[in-house]
């Protein structure tokens, strides 16, 4: 993958990001009771994770 289309793939998954930011779909709800949840899905930004890298096996 060349340097341009990586920077535009990235571009596409913020503008794509943003408008779901924007424009909440619907809450689904469930047919049984779930654990509750630890971590809110919506704060977890994937262009701003701390990149880790692996050891060799």
């Amino acid at each position: 993958m060349s340097a341009d289309a990586l920077l535009k793939w990235k571009a596409q998954i913020l503008d794509y990001q943003q408008k779901v930011r924007e424009n909440k779909p619907p809450e689904q709800t469930a047919l049984f009771d779930l654990a509750p949840k630890h971590y809110d899905l919506d704060r977890i930004d994937p262009l701003q994770l701390q990149v880790r890298r692996r050891s060799p096996p």
